[in-house]
């Protein structure tokens, strides 16, 4: 009975590790924790275009936060001209923080824009399509 349970589980571990390798390297399998290590062992074409469509998809979280800063702020403060009293002070304050916080998101989406571009031409002068 235990030579039997023994040749299940043997067959379960091949199943897992086969379905773990055959996923490796792609783009939702990247993650900040290991995109390090899968840029390091990138070889292959499809190792490129991952780590590419990894960074497409931060540059795209990066450019939503950057939206959503500057839209919290106009939900709160519609324009209504020149404003004058004591709100103005907490006014000025929130428009600083949105165009700071959009202006640094964008510039992550930036930058995430020109890895995956570079991820792209690696993948494709590693055999990808083009």
């Amino acid at each position: 009975m235990l030579r039997g349970k023994s040749s299940l589980f043997a067959v379960l571990v091949v199943c897992v590790a086969a379905a773990a390798w055959s996923g490796l390297g792609m783009a939702d399998d990247i993650t900040p924790a290991n995109v390090g290590t899968m840029a390091e062992n990138a070889k292959t074409a499809q190792d490129y275009e991952a780590l590419a469509n990894y960074y497409d998809a931060q540059a795209k979280a990066a450019k939503e936060q950057a939206d959503e800063a500057m839209a919290q702020y106009n939900a709160i403060h519609a324009a209504k001209g020149k404003r004058t009293g004591s709100d103005t002070e907490v006014i000025d304050t929130q428009r600083i923080f949105a165009k700071r916080a959009s202006a640094h998101y964008l510039g992550i989406a930036q930058q995430d824009m020109k890895i995956a571009a570079m991820y792209h031409k690696l993948a494709k002068s590693a055999g990808g399509t083009p």
